[in-house]
């Protein structure tokens, strides 16, 4: 397959040296014509397509990529990245070796049993992209620290694509992109698993690829609730048990389930449970 490739294309070599804590993250915010060549990379790679489109080509096949694609590459995988026409892409490259990063092996193997791209749904693209963009500003500012806050969201970017991962392969990938309904299903679902975000309206109308009025009205359709008395209902759920099950200070509890003002959070549990969360708890003993 390699000599075939060889006998193809022009083969670009680059000589990418990580640093002593493992990783190199670039972005490619306008990828050159060079970037288009046939190419291979010395170490473990991961792109990460941010908008655009185009193909990818490896071992004799062909495979779309659109924005939120992602790409794993084994070290010394001969490939060809290239845009369509007028959609050039933007591209995050990790570069990395598994040990002197610090990621876990499990999860490595995990991402690279399988070659062909995959598409990370919006919200978990959303995170890996703030943690990539952190990546960039430390390797060029290198405040105190920076090696280990580039390993840190490092691994969180990784984690983030290895749970997309995993969700894809218990989900059968449907034949047509997901209708607004659906999209705005699988936001209010990944908002209740990680309703401790700060995640407003807005916030979810933007995931849920939707207009603010256009998702309060599938919020309503789905859940019987406005968006932020669905939002309520789901902390204070969390909040209710957190008071049932542990000793932890009220503000505390506020806290952790996505409350930033006590005040705010004591008028949402009031009007749930019709008592302020003290009264709640002593009930419950």
């Amino acid at each position: 397959m390699e000599s075939e490739n060889r006998q193809k294309w022009r083969i670009f070599d680059p000589d990418i040296t990580l640093p002593d804590y493992g990783a190199i993250v670039e972005s490619r915010l306008e990828r050159p014509a060079s970037a288009n060549i046939a190419h291979r990379h010395n170490h473990l790679s991961i792109l990460y397509v941010v908008s655009g489109q185009g193909i990818i080509e490896f071992d004799n096949k062909k495979f779309p990529v659109n924005a939120d694609s992602v790409i794993t590459l084994e070290k010394e995988k001969t490939h060809k990245l290239s845009d369509n026409p007028r959609k050039a892409m933007t591209v995050f490259s990790i570069y990395f070796d598994t040990t002197a990063s610090g990621l876990n092996k499990y999860i490595i193997d995990y991402l690279f049993a399988s070659t062909e791209p995959f598409a990370l749904p919006l919200y978990y693209s959303e995170n890996i992209k703030r943690y990539l963009r952190q990546i960039l500003y430390e390797q060029n500012t290198k405040p105190p620290g920076y090696k280990l806050s580039i390993k840190q969201n490092l691994s969180l970017a990784i984690l983030q694509t290895y749970r997309a991962r995993l969700q894809q392969a218990r989900q059968k990938t449907p034949e047509n992109p997901p209708a607004s309904r659906e999209r705005a299903r699988a936001v209010l679902d990944f908002i209740a698993q990680n309703c401790h975000e700060q995640y407003g309206l807005a916030d979810a109308a933007r995931l849920a690829k939707v207009s603010q009025r256009q998702f309060t009205n599938l919020c309503r359709n789905l859940t019987g609730e406005s968006f932020i008395k669905f939002l309520n209902s789901i902390r204070c759920k969390n909040a209710a048990e957190l008071l049932k099950q542990t000793n932890k200070p009220v503000a505390a509890i506020a806290f952790e389930v996505g409350y930033e003002e006590l005040s705010t959070f004591y008028r949402a549990f009031k009007r749930i449970y019709k008592s302020s969360p003290m009264q709640f708890k002593l009930s419950e003993k």
